[in-house]
């Protein structure tokens, strides 16, 4: 086969690196011409850039100069020294931006005297103003607050001044500086326009004469790769082509004649190629089914992992039967479901927990009848479908829209211990995967229920204990019978103290030990029968700090046939124990007492934790808020600007939400500081009627805002003085009259100053909900809230009674409260009065 040599004089290359040449002279000239307009263009922008740079500087200074003057502003309000922190930091930094200013406008005579005039009335309103200001007010001074409000507001006004017209003058060089840029990238555009118009042209001039050439001998290539294509081989170009196209044209030919050959082995290798693909599918499609099936195993392990792990840390039955239940209608979805607990005979089953239904059902027994005992019975999985859509069913005793139940046994040592009833209202087909899981978590479930059955079992057999040492009191006359119950008696408390789940020690009236459980020895080591007391206790004592006075304590009540007593110890092992001791029998029937010991080192480590956290965040947070209450002062004071209805409007609901998160702080605090022994009193001889004034103007306000009547009754002649401390008595008046208002919707609050020999008496009533009597038992409890829907709709921290109960006592008075639900409270407060003797 003949093929034509290369000819590197008519060759591609030799014409693109010409073309190429060309087209870089012109990008070369037009890169120069666009540099010189550039840097004139940046030269413009820079100067526009320091104008706008000397803007901010300026409006630094001046917002500066404001969070100076808001933070003295809010000194002289709280006296707070936090508040004050920022005065120093911006003295530094408006010198700092001031020395900036004077150097970037040196070459600005005008502008370098705005700034230098700046300074000036900067420091003369340190000097005049800030510092006397806050002397007095470090002085106590009456007066602070007075040259700020003067003088401050005239250089706040002459800084105001030079700020605007530096800025003015800035803002004209700026415009001057961004005009004179427009121009000149205005002519950019011009000239880069042109230079790319003329490099267009002479590019498109050499591309078509570059192009005649190519086009000639694709041309003659095209031809030969279809004649290729249509399957004639050993095609050769006897045209003489254009450089390296020749070399493609001479491939061509050496291609056309291995073509032939490549088909054939190609032909073979695709044959062989489909069959491998075939066995690789056969084998994919294995791997998947294996894959899906690890995937199902894994979710059904994961989801019994998951149940197994959540049922070990809940012991109470009302607590278990409720995650079980919750689990069951998570994993399988329906609009309703019961967990159901079987009685003794089997005869009964009772509502331990529901979902989607009423909480009245929760403790109702159901009789074990239909699909209930057919369950029951038969021990397996039972599914009920209804052809209509409204049912009645015996489980819950009312209509629910379902078309099928399903019925899940709790089977435990080959009983049945209840039901798990689900309604769907849809009908829902159960596979064999589903009746796996179902038998799985209901195995767990039902050795869980069992265990939380064992355990009330046994805090109802404690309870018992309790209540039979209480009823031998009761039987002194039948001495000789009562001893021989008393023996019977005291195996039983053995065997109870034995399997108590907390440490036991039960020891006779002389105090000789009679039986210790298994946790006992755990926390104070192991003893020994008939061991005397001296020698228990002093192996408690090793264990406790020194001068712990539980060892005294438990001398006193060993020969106390009455007294119970508890508390908490807290071991050097690192235990931290609640324990507590109660007598067991009376009289002649006396067996001795029982000291129990409740493991709680996990509780208290957590109730510190939590301690330090509501602590921490408090201080965090009261920082902050202090600040913000003190900028919306002064704003509100329209010290920074004039504000419109709307803005005023918006800034209130603002500043009452933030002084409400400021009593809510406090209130933590004082819970912090109760709960820690660090609420200090600083008691001086108080006026009652005149902390009530101050109060009830606070309060008067809201309550005729609510439609409500205020009333204040003080005695005319004044009453004695009480030692108190004002700032909490002011604590304890606010919170009283701040429930009562905030729980009447109409009639009104009244407020009563008295006076009875040595005795004053503060009394507030209202005519609002008022409290149940099972609530009345818990109000005093921090964090609890009265169960009634205008107490969720008006909210609340359930702080404010307990505080107001323990600042009473610490005052030494008496808190008493009577009230009727629907027809209202009051709370009576009785202090000592005060005597200069």
């Amino acid at each position: 086969m003949n093929q034509t040599p290369y000819r590197w004089d008519t060759g591609l290359r030799v014409r693109v690196f010409g073309l190429l040449l060309f087209l870089l002279s012109l990008l070369v000239g037009l890169g120069l011409i666009l540099t010189i307009t550039f840097t004139q263009l940046n030269t413009y922008r820079e100067r526009a850039e320091a104008s706008q740079q000397n803007v901010n500087r300026m409006q630094q200074v001046a917002t500066t100069y404001a969070e100076m003057t808001a933070a003295l502003r809010g000194y002289l309000l709280t006296g707070s020294e936090v508040v004050l922190a920022p005065y120093g930091p911006g003295l530094m930094e408006v010198e700092k931006l001031l020395t900036q200013l004077e150097h970037d406008v040196e070459d600005q005579d005008e502008q370098l005297a705005r700034v230098r005039r700046v300074r000036e009335l900067i420091e003369n309103w340190r000097s005049r103003v800030a510092d006397p200001e806050i002397e007095r007010k470090r002085q106590g001074s009456p007066d602070a607050g007075s040259l700020l409000m003067d003088e401050g507001v005239n250089y706040i006004a002459l800084i105001r001044a030079e700020r605007d017209a530096f800025i003015d003058a800035e803002s004209r060089l700026e415009e001057t500086g961004m005009l004179n840029a427009n121009r000149a990238a205005d002519q950019v555009v011009l000239v880069t326009w042109l230079a790319i118009s003329l490099a267009a042209v002479l590019a498109l001039g050499g591309f078509l004469i570059f192009a005649r050439g190519v086009t000639r001998s694709t041309t003659a290539l095209a031809e030969a790769a279809n004649r290729i294509a249509q399957g004639e081989r050993g095609v050769v170009l006897e045209a003489p082509l254009d450089g390296e196209l020749q070399v493609v044209a001479n491939a061509f030919a050496a291609m056309s004649v291995t073509l032939a050959e490549q088909e054939k082995r190609l032909q073979a290798q695709q044959e062989q190629l489909i069959a491998q693909n075939e066995e690789l599918l056969a084998q994919q499609e294995s791997v998947k089914q294996h894959a899906e099936e690890l995937e199902r195993q894994e979710r059904h392990l994961s989801r019994l992992h998951s149940l197994s792990s959540k049922m070990v840390g809940s012991i109470e039955i009302d607590q278990l039967s409720t995650l079980i239940l919750d689990e069951y209608l998570d994993l399988y979805g329906g609009v309703a479901g019961a967990l159901l607990m079987a009685d003794e005979f089997g005869e009964r089953l009772r509502v331990l927990s529901e979902r989607w239904l009423s909480p009245e059902l929760k403790g109702q027994f159901i009789p074990a009848s239909g699909q209930l005992a057919r369950c029951m019975e038969l021990k397996e999985v039972v599914i009920a479908r209804y052809p209509e859509t409204q049912t009645r069913f015996s489980v819950w005793t009312h209509a629910v829209p379902v078309t099928q139940e399903i019925y899940v046994p709790l089977v435990h040592t080959g009983r049945a211990i209840g039901v798990v009833v689900i309604a769907f209202t849809e009908p829902t087909e159960v596979n064999a995967e589903a009746r796996a899981l179902w038998h799985a978590v209901a195995s767990q479930a039902s050795v869980a229920l069992a265990a939380a059955q064992n355990h009330l079992e046994v805090k109802r057999a404690f309870t018992a204990l309790q209540e039979q040492a209480a009823q031998i009191e009761m039987l002194n006359a039948q001495l000789e019978e009562e001893r021989d119950r008393t023996s019977a008696q005291l195996d039983i408390y053995l065997s109870i103290v034995s399997t108590m789940p907390a440490g036991a020690w039960l020891c006779d009236t002389g105090g000789n030990l009679l039986v210790s459980n298994s946790m006992f020895q755990e926390f104070f080591g192991a003893t020994a029968p008939d061991e005397p007391l001296e020698k228990v206790l002093a192996r408690i004592s090793a264990v406790l700090p020194p001068d712990d006075p539980f060892p005294e304590i438990v001398r006193q009540l060993i020969h106390d046939p009455r007294e119970t007593a508890d508390g908490r110890l807290h071991l050097t092992t690192g235990y931290t124990l609640q324990w507590s001791s109660a007598p067991v029998g009376s009289g002649q029937s006396r067996v001795g007492r029982l000291f129990t010991f409740q493991d709680v080192t996990e509780l208290a480590e957590l109730d510190r934790l939590k301690s330090e956290f509501v602590n921490t965040v408090s201080h965090e947070l009261r920082t902050p808020l202090t600040s913000i209450m003190g900028y919306l002062s002064l704003v509100l004071a329209e010290t920074v600007g004039p504000l419109h209805e709307q803005q005023r409007e918006f800034l209130n609901v603002v500043s009452r939400n933030t002084s409400r998160l400021a009593n809510l702080i406090n209130d933590l605090l004082d819970i912090q500081r109760i709960e820690s022994g660090r609420m200090p009193l600083n008691l001086t001889p108080t006026s009652l009627s005149q902390v009530v004034s101050q109060v009830a103007e606070t309060f008067r306000v809201q309550a005729e805002q609510k439609g409500l009547s205020f009333t204040v009754n003080l005695p005319e002649g004044g009453e004695p003085l009480i030692q108190a401390d004002p700032d909490r008595l002011t604590q304890i008046v606010s919170n009283l009259v701040s429930n009562a208002v905030k729980y009447t919707r109409e009639g009104g609050v009244t407020i009563t100053v008295s006076a009875d020999g040595d005795r004053v008496e503060l009394s507030v009533a209202d005519t609002g909900i008022g409290i149940s009597p099972s609530d009345q038992k818990r109000i005093f409890e921090k964090f609890y809230r009265a169960e009634h829907p205008y107490v969720r709709e008006v909210g609340g921290t359930g702080l404010g009674l307990p505080i107001v109960r323990t600042m009473v006592e610490e005052h030494g008075g008496e808190l008493r409260l009577e009230s009727e639900p629907g027809k209202g409270s009051r709370f009576t407060v009785t202090f000592r009065a005060w005597r200069a003797e």
